[in-house]
């Protein structure tokens, strides 16, 4: 019967997203850091203030979310990897069941 589950491929692919998302999350920091940098370049008269006001709630709003996606990638990578161990295990719990029923039977 052909494998219908690779645990080593979930494996990968779990630390690959695991390794995406601490990647992607750093340069998020990098570049709300950046953008931290550039100061208030708007202004301070009355337009300039409204305009700051509603940049910096999109900004934080933005990265919130991209921060939450990240972050449940990262998970998604931890939840693959402890599925490939499952699987493993669940293997090696079969063989050693039917390696003992064929000495009893045998």
């Amino acid at each position: 019967m052909a494998r219908v589950v690779d645990p080593d491929g979930l494996r990968d692919a779990g630390t690959n997203l695991q390794d995406v998302s601490d990647r992607f999350l750093t340069e998020l920091r990098t570049f709300l850091a950046d953008l931290q940098g550039f100061g208030a370049p708007w202004g301070g008269d009355d337009i300039g203030s409204l305009i700051g006001a509603a940049c910096e709630e999109v900004t934080a709003y933005a990265a919130e979310c991209f921060e939450s996606a990240i972050e449940e990638l990262g998970v998604v990578g931890v939840d693959l990897n402890r599925m490939a161990h499952l699987i493993d295990e669940d293997e090696r719990a079969v063989a050693e069941r039917l390696a003992g029923l064929g000495q009893q039977l045998g």
